[in-house]
């Protein structure tokens, strides 16, 4: 039974809700094609540098190149019945390198092509800034163009995969789980990214290869990284993923396309305000025997909101005990020196009483010597006055 018949081929893009309010363009791109043995898938965003100022030109030319090349790569592989070479890795290598040169060759000659036929304005070279008198004189110039892209080649025998740069590539396994077969690329880091514009671009785009024979998956999505960066953590991404591809087995096919024309607007504006793009395909017929598994993949997210809610809370009422326990001993200590303080000013004022006591009992001797030496001159007085009159009194 051929299953790329019974799958369904899907993508979209919508400009991010940031672009919008500064009336920019959807730097994005995407595309899909069929034949009767194969499904074609491509995602590429254009960087959103002012330097390239034509990204949304090269992601448009990474898509289409993308499509053309793989096409004719699966039409190759049948004609000439080559499927013993993708069975030994070195001639499968040799075979998907030389593809991936072709592809990285081809977008470049389209770049130049399409400078060609429109030569850059002045005031273009004006938006470029620092390397405008760089590109004025003829270099670096696939630069202008720089994007992203990730392409998928689904047949009934093989599927291939292809990265190069940010976003993520998701693949739905025939036990449920979600993964991301794609090698790490350790310079796409934050909002740094390789590029096809990269002279080693062909050298560092990496690839996947699956025999369905060994690992058949039952969905797949290409993303630009206005997706990933909507998402806190892969747990949460998993999570989105597996929702997803359980309501698009619920839909029929005609549906898919207006479904994901309201999702990603929603999920652009909620979360990187990026550009967002998905393609891929999925088997709906295989999807449902493992809803349960992806309904417990969105369950683990929505348990891990509500432990880092409760955590939260529990951050929030802790902060505030030991705001209060801060506050209590805080007021602890005003109180303590109050009362050392009131301590301070009683033996002051003890002082003073014994000062005052003192004064008064010195001042009272002093009275009372007075009075005595009064008495004793009030005497001799009298005895003075005694002794004149008898002096008188004896003449």
């Amino acid at each position: 039974m051929n299953r790329v018949s019974q799958t369904t081929l899907f993508s979209n893009s919508t400009i991010g809700a940031r672009h919008l309010l500064q009336q920019m363009t959807n730097q994005d791109s995407c595309q899909t094609a069929a034949g009767p043995d194969y499904q074609i898938f491509a995602v590429a965003d254009g960087h959103g540098a002012t330097e390239c100022f034509r990204s949304e030109i090269g992601s448009r030319l990474a898509v289409d190149v993308a499509i053309k090349n793989l096409e004719l790569f699966a039409q190759t592989i049948k004609k000439y019945d080559l499927y013993s070479y993708l069975s030994r890795p070195k001639e499968r290598d040799e075979l998907i390198r030389s593809l991936i040169s072709d592809i990285v060759a081809q977008w470049n000659q389209y770049v130049y092509a399409d400078i060609k036929a429109y030569p850059i304005k002045e005031e273009e070279y004006e938006r470029s800034q620092t390397l405008s008198s760089i590109y004025q004189k003829g270099m670096y110039l696939t630069n202008i163009y720089g994007s992203t892209m990730i392409a998928g080649l689904v047949t009934p025998e093989y599927i291939v995969l292809f990265q190069q740069g940010d976003g993520t590539l998701v693949v739905l396994e025939e036990d449920g789980t979600i993964d991301d077969p794609m090698p790490e690329d350790d310079l796409c880091i934050r909002n740094l990214t390789t590029s096809l514009c990269d002279k080693d671009a062909a050298k560092r785009m990496r690839y996947v290869y699956m025999d369905r024979k060994e690992k058949d998956p039952i969905a797949m999505i290409a993303a630009t990284d206005g997706v990933e960066r909507s998402f806190g953590d892969n747990i949460h991404l998993s999570a989105f993923y597996a929702e997803l591809f359980y309501e698009l087995s619920e839909l029929d096919e005609e549906q898919v396309g207006a479904y994901l024309a309201n999702l990603l607007p929603q999920i652009s504006q909620r979360g990187s305000q990026d550009d967002v793009t998905m393609a891929g395909f999925f088997d709906a017929g295989r999807i449902g025997p493992i809803g349960e598994v992806l309904v417990k993949t969105v369950r683990t997210a929505r348990s891990m909101d509500t432990m880092k809610s409760a955590e939260s809370t529990l951050k929030q009422e802790i902060t505030s005990k030991n705001h209060y326990i801060r506050e209590s001993e805080k007021l602890h200590h005003e109180l303590m020196d109050i009362e050392n303080e009131m301590k301070a000013l009683e033996k002051h004022r003890q002082d003073i009483i014994r000062e005052i006591d003192q004064i008064q009992k010195k001042h009272m001797s002093t009275l009372i010597a007075c009075k005595e030496a009064k008495n004793v001159y009030d005497k001799a007085n009298c005895m003075f006055i005694q002794s004149l009159i008898a002096l008188e009194e004896h003449k």
